[in-house]
């Protein structure tokens, strides 16, 4: 006489950036159960997860955030091992994912980037950290510069999305839907994302490998914008948010890096 098993799987709850790259997925084991990832992502995607198990034990625990490292086929998440054959099984889960490694709490707080700007180019830094106009509580930058102005990378990295279809602009943050973007991960585990550039202006992609001073896009004014400007952040990616960071600056001739100031402006002589 075979035992009877009862098998449920519950569908995910997902928050993503991450949604068409990744996946999570099941087989079954000689002993129960195992928990695949497959991440097509260029960096690592981190999976926060909550079983509903009955008659099953988890090798990696219950509630947790598992990173899944970039381009990687059959990751395993967690064994689901059986405990009495007898009895019934029931599993289900529910996940969030996202890009990067939510656990990540250090990086290079030194790290001297190049402004994202020409050589000989000189612009205003119209807003800077936790600025009055819609960077409350945000390390984040805006240069204003007119459409159509060449950006380059303020740092090695890999290219990780990039949006450029739109062409829609306001000034509420209701057209922050809009943002077309460029976003590149560094090796030290940040992200950075280079804002409201114009249609079809970007002159990188996904899986691009970028040079510091690279040419990589022009600046627009489309989004959530109140007139022609690039807005920089690097930032720690989260499950479901981001942790924004402050950065320094190599400015003038490129000899000393600093902290840049709203209202005043900034030349690259380099």
């Amino acid at each position: 006489m075979k035992n009877i098993v009862l098998f449920i799987l519950l569908l995910p709850s997902v928050v993503v950036v991450a949604q068409d790259n990744f996946k999570l997925y099941y087989e079954q084991t000689d002993t129960g159960f195992q928990i695949l990832a497959d991440n097509d992502e260029y960096s690592p995607v981190s999976a926060q997860m909550t079983f509903r198990l009955e008659n099953l034990n988890s090798s990696k625990g219950n509630n947790k955030v598992f990173v899944v490292p970039p381009r990687t086929k059959r990751h395993i998440i967690t064994d689901l091992t059986v405990i009495d054959r007898k009895k019934r099984i029931k599993l289900g889960y529910e996940s969030s994912f996202n890009h990067g490694n939510h656990n990540l709490k250090e990086y290079d707080s030194n790290f001297k980037y190049y402004l994202p700007f020409g050589k000989g180019e000189t612009f205003w830094l119209s807003q800077g950290y936790n600025g009055n106009t819609s960077h409350q509580n945000e390390n984040a930058l805006d240069f204003k510069m007119p459409i159509g102005t060449k950006i380059y990378a303020a740092r090695d990295g890999i290219v990780i999305d990039v949006e450029e279809s739109y062409s829609k602009s306001c000034t509420s943050s209701e057209c922050a839907k809009y943002n077309n973007f460029i976003l590149v991960y560094h090796s030290d585990g940040t992200f950075a994302e280079y804002t409201h550039i114009k249609k079809d202006g970007a002159k990188v992609k996904a899986g691009d490998q970028i040079k510091m001073g690279q040419f990589i896009g022009y600046s627009g004014d489309v989004g959530w914008a109140t007139g022609p400007h690039l807005h920089f952040i690097v930032f720690f990616q989260r499950i479901k948010e981001r942790i924004t960071l402050k950065t320094k600056f190599l400015t003038g001739n490129g000899k000393k890096a600093i902290a840049l100031v709203e209202k005043e402006q900034y030349t690259r002589a380099y």
